[in-house]
C-alpha cells in the first residue's frame, strides 16, 4: 500500500507543475497517496477499516489506533473531494488546487507512514 502512496506521489510531483495537466488529476494523486498512507498504517497495525476514500474517517480512524498523522485532519479534508467527486464533476467553480500544498502534505504522509511501518 505504502508502495502504490509513493507511485501517486510522484504522479502528482512529477506533473504537478504542468498546466497541462488539471487541478482535478493533481488533486487525485495527491489525496490518493494519503489515503494510501493512512491505510497503510492501519494495515500495519492491524487494524481492520472500511473502505473509503474519506480521508477524514481514515484520519480518526488512525489517531483511533493511536497514531499521530503529520497533519492537521483539516489539512487532509480539503483533498477528499478530488478521490471521486472531481474526478466527475465539473472543476471550475471551485478555487484552484494549491498544488504544491498538496504534494507536500503527500510528502508529509509518505515519511511519516514509511516511519511508522518501519518501526
Amino acid at each position: 500500500m505504502l508502495h502504490k502512496a509513493r507511485q501517486d506521489y510522484d504522479a502528482a510531483q512529477n506533473f504537478g507543475n504542468s498546466r497541462a495537466i488539471a487541478d482535478e488529476i493533481i488533486g487525485f494523486h495527491a489525496q490518493q497517496a494519503i489515503e494510501k498512507t493512512l491505510k497503510a498504517v492501519l494495515t500495519r497495525a492491524g487494524a481492520e477499516y472500511e473502505f473509503t476514500h474519506d480521508l477524514v474517517t481514515l484520519f480518526e480512524e488512525v489517531t483511533k489506533g493511536g497514531f499521530v498523522p503529520p497533519a492537521a485532519v483539516d489539512e487532509v479534508e480539503e483533498l477528499t473531494p478530488f478521490a471521486v467527486q472531481f474526478r466527475y464533476a465539473i472543476f471550475s467553480d471551485v478555487e484552484p488546487l494549491d498544488r504544491q500544498s498538496a504534494i507536500q502534505l503527500a510528502a508529509k504522509f509518505i515519511h511519516w507512514a514509511h516511519a511508522v511501518i518501519e518501526k
